[in-house]
């Protein structure tokens, strides 16, 4: 048991990405997903060696994927809420070891491997909490907490400034900050369109991209 978790909430890919029906056909939607979902479990792969992986889904599909990579599963009961999704693999992780949470959702198509490795390398060494912001700086992009039981999720709007204020009220040491690459995500169909016109690359430099769902 590795003292770091890296916990993936996952909805199912035909469910996922919804604010982008005004751009995308469904089944377009379910490709970009699915698409996402492998380029994420590729990247956390790559960090076997410093965590464990905890998948939260209530698809049997990703669940089995995530299975077969060798990942932990957390069965989602319900019909799905990202808090409770986070909390209920966080307990799991805790239960099995883990002293540090890192909630990684799957719509960063700049994430690399490299990047978590320099991330986690600055959450050890300079915080309890480090908060990568989105772009607006108002939703919380990559979470990571320690000691992990003293955490409470609370994605939604503001929720960077809500994680920052509570951890803050424990004592703990607190980093907001944004990241060229990881304050990037899929959300809005604006974020598609800067995305499949390649401004993403220019802006953030973020290596090799996630190859485009539409030609």
């Amino acid at each position: 048991m590795k003292r770091l978790a890296i916990i993936v909430p996952v909805k199912p890919p035909h469910e996922g990405k919804s604010r982008l029906n005004a751009v995308l056909s469904a089944s377009d939607r379910y490709d970009l997903n699915l698409q996402l979902l492998n380029h994420t479990f590729d990247r956390v792969a790559d960090l076997s060696d410093l965590a464990d992986i905890y998948v939260v889904s209530r698809s049997s599909d990703v669940l089995t994927e995530a299975a077969r990579r060798g990942f932990a599963v957390c069965p989602e009961p319900g019909h799905g809420e990202l808090n409770g999704a986070v909390t209920l693999g966080a307990k799991q992780a805790q239960a099995a070891g883990a002293t540090e949470a890192m909630v990684l959702p799957i719509d960063l198509p700049w994430l690399s491997s490299d990047r978590l490795r320099e991330v986690i390398d600055e959450f050890r060494n300079t915080c309890d909490v480090l908060i990568i912001t989105d772009r607006t700086k108002d939703g919380t992009n990559l979470l990571l907490w320690r000691p992990i039981g003293t955490s409470k999720f609370q994605y939604g709007e503001g929720s960077a400034s809500r994680h920052a204020d509570f951890a803050a009220g424990l004592g703990l040491r607190v980093t907001v900050r944004q990241d060229r690459r990881l304050s990037f995500d899929l959300d809005t169909p604006h974020d598609f369109d800067v995305w499949s016109r390649g401004a993403a690359a220019r802006s953030f430099h973020a290596g090799e991209p996630l190859k485009r769902v539409l030609g």
